[in-house]
């Protein structure tokens, strides 16, 4: 046996000391009693460390600061992210109150621009292993500003384009009468609540007649396309509408005759048809509308009654000469009616 499993034990008999050999199992049953006393006294040492002083392994202490440094970062992060819609936000009104205004473009809702957040939440899991919900909720303003982003780059897009054709937008919007200035008219009916003279109740007109003579000529107000015709004994009568585009329509009812078919491209000044007594009439005038936006709006908030009457002939002239075609500017009187020339009184 090797001289370190040797052991001297002093023998009172003898008063000498005597070699005792020290077996395995008297060795491991000592390293167990030695491990588990070790034992025993980390385990009150630890209990008096935590429980009686209150204080932290570190360990714990290393992971609260990890913890406390992440989740400072997720509220700097959440702070820049909020910056961040308001901005969007900002950038959205500004869009939509000046910008799409302008070029009279629809404006995007907010239930439009925050479209597609939604339904199934694909950061279900995540929420159930992050109960504070700092990077869920992070996530989710990403994606929100994402999505936000996203729209208004598209919507600068579009009034990027509508910005290119500016000029096509001032050839469109009804700016003048439909009727050369100079006829003998007057204003019959007013755009706004009225007595229904036919049915004697009262309603909404959504244009304004001016009371003319059989057969005087109308003229497109903007660039635009024929959009329909029809011919009805009751109603319009015989009546079109024009899509100027950008949002613009305008309709001509009660028509003698009709010069111009659906689908056809027609400018400002073009003849496009004759004033008469058509549908639903109590006498000779022109019905005329202007719809915005799907929206029936006041023609006299667009048209120019004061426009000079050279300034309009010189309109129509040009527009013949391009298209080869005449229209008479020298316009009938109605002989049977009192006309007052009334040019722009509401």
């Amino acid at each position: 046996m090797g001289k370190k499993n040797k052991v001297y034990v002093f023998d009172p008999g003898t008063l000498d000391y005597r070699e005792r050999v020290v077996t395995w199992p008297e060795r491991l049953r000592r390293g167990g009693l030695w491990l588990l006393g070790s034992l025993l006294v980390s385990i009150v040492y630890l209990w008096l460390y935590t429980s009686v002083f209150g204080l932290e392994l570190p360990k714990t202490t290393l992971l609260k600061k990890q913890n406390a440094e992440w989740n400072g970062k997720m509220a700097i992060m959440a702070s820049q992210m909020e910056d961040c819609r308001r901005r969007l936000d900002a950038l959205s009104l500004r869009d939509d109150g000046v910008y799409r205004t302008i070029f009279g473009m629809t404006e995007i809702s907010r239930d439009e621009r925050l479209s597609g957040l939604g339904g199934v939440n694909r950061y279900h899991d995540l929420r159930e292993s992050d109960p504070a919900g700092r990077l869920y909720n992070n996530l989710i303003k990403l994606d929100l500003l994402t999505k936000m982003a996203y729209v208004q780059s598209k919507s600068y897009d579009e009034v990027d384009q509508m910005a290119r054709h500016s000029g096509d937008i001032a050839a469109c919007v009804p700016a003048v009468p439909p009727f050369y200035p100079g006829i003998d008219y007057h204003l019959s009916s007013p755009f706004g609540h009225r007595d229904d003279p036919v049915y004697h109740y009262r309603k909404m007109h959504t244009g304004q007649d001016f009371a003319m003579a059989p057969g005087n000529s109308i003229y497109a107000v903007g660039d635009g396309v024929v959009e329909t015709v029809r011919h009805d004994l009751f109603g319009y009568g015989n009546s079109l509408i024009i899509n100027h585009g950008f949002g613009y329509k305008t309709r001509y009812a009660h028509l003698k005759m009709i010069l111009v078919q659906p689908g056809q491209k027609v400018c400002r000044g073009d003849c496009i048809a004759q004033s008469g007594n058509s549908g639903k009439s109590t006498g000779p005038h022109l019905h005329f509308e202007v719809i915005y936006k799907g929206n029936y709006v006041n023609p006299f908030n667009y048209m120019d009654l004061q426009i000079p009457l050279d300034e309009y002939a010189q309109m129509v002239k040009a527009r013949e000469e391009q298209t080869g075609l005449s229209s008479d500017l020298v316009q009938p009187v109605h002989k049977d009616r009192k006309t007052i020339r009334n040019r722009g009184k509401k």
